[in-house]
């Protein structure tokens, strides 16, 4: 769950014992101001945000990583895959970004946006992998663990047998990637924190994620317009064949 700059301030003001008015006057704001920071209505300057943390007692960093947000893809699918519900109220924003990053609306331009803003591989908590590992045990593993489960990026696109290897990079999205990644230790494969070596990507999806997944014989099979959203994310090879394959539909 994501903690709004609304709750982030109301910390600091519990761990300071400050009560508002007086943390408003510290940082050199209005009440009212504060008031609709903390109730999430205004979005502040980070130069705002720091006087009221010096206010309370801390001091404020930024860092900044490559984007990865499951909103950018589910806003895309809103947007171009009939029957797709979206979560409500939680992509309105990426939709209009959306736009603004392909300049315009070109639906295989909207999800190389999608792609590049909602990249699986760099998700909170993503496990990568490396070794030969068959479709049918990936497969095996996203059962085991139960719940929602379903394969995407290079085996969505490719589609191999159950006793082929899985191609890279694959993407196994699961709702419990703890379990899977325990039972993946068990096996052969081994974790890497090198991209040019990952095989496999087991990565946690929300429940929208999984509409429109379909199975072929056992594996079950991200809906494609988010196999392509993956594979575009990946680059390489896999990422032109999904533009070719999507430039087909």
């Amino acid at each position: 769950m994501e903690i709004s700059i609304g709750d982030t301030v109301r910390e600091w003001l519990l761990e300071s014992g400050l009560n508002a008015a007086t943390a408003a006057r510290r940082a050199g704001v209005s009440a009212s101001t504060l008031h609709r920071i903390l109730t999430d209505q205004v979005d502040p300057s980070v130069g705002t945000l720091r006087e009221i943390a010096i206010g309370c007692g801390v001091d404020l960093s930024i860092s900044s990583r490559t984007i990865s947000d499951w909103r950018a893809a589910a806003a895309a699918r809103s947007m171009l895959e009939e029957g797709y519900v979206a979560p409500e109220g939680e992509i309105d924003e990426w939709q209009t970004r959306l736009i603004r990053l392909a300049e315009g609306d070109d639906p295989i331009e909207l999800v190389s946006a999608a792609a590049r803003a909602s990249a699986p591989l760099l998700r909170d908590g993503a496990g990568w992998y490396t070794g030969t590992m068959t479709v049918g045990s990936v497969a095996s593993a996203g059962d085991a663990a139960g719940g929602q489960w379903a394969l995407s990026g290079a085996a969505g696109l490719y589609l191999p047998e159950l006793g082929e290897f899985t191609p890279a990079i694959t993407v196994l999205w699961c709702s419990d990637v703890r379990t899977v990644s325990q039972l993946l230790a068990a096996s052969d494969v081994r974790t890497t924190d090198r991209f040019d070596r990952v095989t496999l990507a087991v990565v946690h999806g929300e429940a929208e994620l999984f509409e429109g997944l379909f199975a072929r014989g056992l594996v079950h099979y991200a809906a494609p317009i988010q196999i392509v959203i993956d594979c575009l994310s990946l680059g390489g090879v896999v990422a032109n064949d999904a533009r070719e394959e999507a430039m087909t539909w």
